[in-house]
């Protein structure tokens, strides 16, 4: 057997066949640490993957990389393996080591994104002097990075003259220098000399802290598209006798934040009104990022100076969470899907149309709580043969499409049946290899779909919650609508 008609089974024990035409099925390994997992729902993103012709392959640490392959991408988030390796665990090395050397003999994988880029951004020093570069002198009146100074000493007069030469003065906001783990969130405000006392342990960057109402933008970027979500922030600040602030910046800017230090004082409320933020001011240094660093998925803070509106950028970081941002399982997964098109030299339309012969896209359902079957109420998702979701409502035979016209509800395009993991309902009667319950002819057919909305999980001949298969749900609880007969 040659290496093109390999086969490889992926997380479920389905065989995933790698020959020429990637365009059935795309495997793409996913490495993410377990916290990374949970914060970005990847039972779910992996379901919208499907949708788009992909499979996503959980990789296992503790196993040979190439033995989990071949791949087609690696979608990765390795920055806690990154910085266990740098502070000399012997294990996160081997696999770091291993993820570097399965790369560097499979140049032709693509890798979202790239691991020196990620590990430029792992550091505060080099990635605030990465976004300066990408600051035209021309916009610097628009915006602009605080300035900022690396402190690698704890004698206070060798901090003061840093500073000084550096353009740093109080109050500042003290970070440590490593930008990834939960110690990253962990910050300072100096206001004074005596206060330099209270530094974090160096190495740490002390950057200008600027007046900014309380109000911080953080900007999502996927590819060419970037999404805002504002989120509340520090109060302002002024240099003086007060004593230095210890704050987390994830809690501090969390969405719902309630903390003393975002509640602004009267006379800000009064003469600091909150500055919108100018799009136009910031958008060409997101793509002068993406071209210098060749990383499409991550994450900068932006906040709005109160006195001049200018635009400071305070932060960035690689893969986010996305929290806030609109559907973003399906717009992470469009993009990957983009991507590998891309770099198969396979137009987007091609894998949608192949996607739906070989491969079928996943009906859908969004089912609310303590929904039961047959609810009139419910709407259905399914997909047109160019997979763009569209809604039909409940009780329609989606086997034919009988009862409503598809041409008005697809712009004139065909409708294509439901499909559950790649298999028509009509098919699963004489399928012995899915994970879902056999059915007999004629029988009802209910698409179960996890209580919060993301589904669906499985098809089963009952409502019973004990009839569909538990385990592709990851523990959450079930909700079912009647979907067609077989």
């Amino acid at each position: 057997m040659d290496g093109d008609s390999r086969k490889a089974v992926g997380t479920q024990g389905h065989a995933a066949s790698l020959g020429e035409d990637a365009t059935s099925s795309w495997r793409v390994g996913c490495w993410l640490s377990e916290k990374k997992k949970k914060t970005f729902s990847i039972h779910t993103f992996s379901q919208y993957c499907r949708c788009r012709g992909m499979e996503l392959v959980l990789i296992d640490s503790s196993r040979p990389l190439a033995a989990q392959g071949p791949f087609h991408a690696i979608l990765h988030k390795l920055t806690d393996v990154i910085i266990k390796a740098q502070e000399g665990d012997t294990r996160a090395q081997g696999q770091l080591q291993q993820v570097e050397d399965y790369l560097s003999s499979h140049p032709e994988v693509l890798v979202v994104d790239p691991l020196s880029s990620v590990k430029s951004l792992m550091d505060r020093w080099t990635a605030y002097h990465i976004i300066q570069e990408c600051i035209p002198k021309d916009k610097g009146e628009g915006i602009f990075m605080p300035e900022f100074v690396e402190i690698q000493t704890a004698d206070r007069a060798e901090i003061l003259q840093l500073l000084q030469d550096g353009g740093v003065h109080f109050p500042f906001v003290c970070k440590r220098s490593v930008a990834q783990g939960s110690a990253s969130h962990e910050m300072a405000i100096i206001f004074n000399a005596e206060g330099l006392k209270d530094l974090l342990s160096p190495p740490c960057v002390a950057q200008n802290f600027v007046n900014h109402n309380a109000v911080l933008h953080k900007v999502f970027v996927v590819g060419e598209s970037y999404f805002v979500v504002e989120r509340p922030s520090l109060k302002n600040f002024s240099a003086g006798d007060q004593s230095t602030i210890y704050f987390n910046s994830h809690d501090v800017s969390k969405a719902g934040s309630s903390s003393f230090l975002n509640q602004l004082d009267s006379r800000d409320k009064v003469s600091c009104p909150s500055l919108p933020l100018c799009r136009e001011k910031f958008e060409h240094v997101l793509t002068k990022l993406r071209q210098q660093l060749g990383i499409t998925l991550f994450g900068v803070d932006i906040i709005v100076e109160n006195r001049t509106s200018r635009h400071a950028i305070i932060d960035i970081n690689a893969f986010p969470s996305y929290d806030g941002v609109p559907d973003p399982f399906s717009v992470v997964a469009d993009h990957l899907q983009s991507l590998l098109s891309q770099h198969c030299g396979v137009s987007r339309a091609s894998v949608n149309a192949n996607t739906c012969q070989c491969q079928p896209n996943r009906a859908e359902v969004s089912v609310p709580d303590s929904v039961g079957p047959n609810k009139d109420s419910m709407t259905v998702r399914t997909e047109s043969a160019n997979s763009s979701l569209i809604m039909l409502t409940n009780g329609t035979d989606y086997n034919n499409g009988s009862g409503f016209d598809s041409s008005k509800m697809t712009n004139g395009e065909t409708l294509a049946p439901p499909r559950i993991d790649g298999v028509g309902l009509t098919e699963i009667v004489s399928r012995k290899d899915v994970p879902y319950t056999k059915f007999g002819k004629g029988q009802e057919v209910y698409l179960g779909g996890l209580a919060n909305g993301n589904g669906p999980a499985c098809v089963t001949t009952s409502a019973d919650e004990d009839q569909c298969c538990k385990q592709l749900t990851n523990g959450e609880k079930l909700g079912f609508v009647r979907l067609a007969k077989v």
